[in-house]
């Protein structure tokens, strides 16, 4: 099936996407349709964070109609922070959607009655990833811990790189939700493997970004 992907949040995630379906397409030998569409960062940001649903999904709707006449069968959105106008979106889109959550609720469902770490954005982190699921026992960075955790993620996602400042303020936040009793931390956020994927930590970490890739790469090689 022919992949369209909604690129630019960010760009490091839009790379990630290509490479890893890329060499996943590779290694099972079946050939990798894609398109890539780019949406506006910094538009995407002031969107986020005043909460336009409807103006984001709009602008995501807009994106999955050059999709479509590029021949895509369905449009992924590569993005936690995205999901947060996924119905408004899932609504407008002229193409099946598909996210991040669908996979990775069904992936959580083996945690069920664990107590789970969370950091991401904000609105990540407060919803706890939107709801995702209320079998497991959410921990959150505490108050003094929040903001640098979202405008960490923030930093990362809109450069699209780390550097030593916002690397050890994720790695110290999820380090003491270890501390605190969580069990593993979800990376509530497809940019933190840039973060964490070089990294030995003595705890597990669940990279959202790799149970969705591998989710669309099942579609891919139909």
């Amino acid at each position: 099936m022919h992949v369209g992907l909604i690129g630019g949040i960010g760009p490091a995630v839009t790379f990630l996407y290509y490479q890893r379906l890329f060499e996943i397409a590779l290694a099972k030998k079946f050939p990798l349709e894609l398109t890539v569409v780019n949406c506006d960062m910094p538009q995407f940001l002031n969107n986020f964070s005043q909460d336009k649903k409807e103006n984001q999904a709009s602008i995501f709707a807009k994106l999955t109609n050059r999709l479509q006449k590029a021949g895509a069968d369905f449009v992924v959105l590569p993005s936690i922070g995205g999901s947060f106008c996924l119905n408004e979106f899932m609504k407008k889109s002229p193409l099946p959607v598909q996210n991040v959550m669908t996979p990775l609720r069904a992936y959580m469902d083996k945690y069920k009655g664990k107590t789970i770490g969370l950091i991401g954005t904000n609105k990540a982190m407060n919803t706890k990833i939107y709801n995702l699921t209320d079998e497991i026992n959410w921990l959150i960075p505490e108050a003094g811990q929040f903001d640098d955790v979202h405008n960490s993620y923030v930093a990362l996602a809109t450069e699209g790189k780390v550097n030593k400042q916002i690397s050890e303020t994720l790695i110290f936040a999820s380090k003491k939700l270890i501390d605190r009793g969580a069990e593993a931390v979800v990376l509530g956020g497809t940019d933190l493997f840039l973060v964490f994927e070089n990294h030995q930590l003595p705890f597990e970490i669940i990279d959202c970004g790799d149970i969705h890739i591998g989710h669309i790469a099942t579609l891919a090689a139909k």
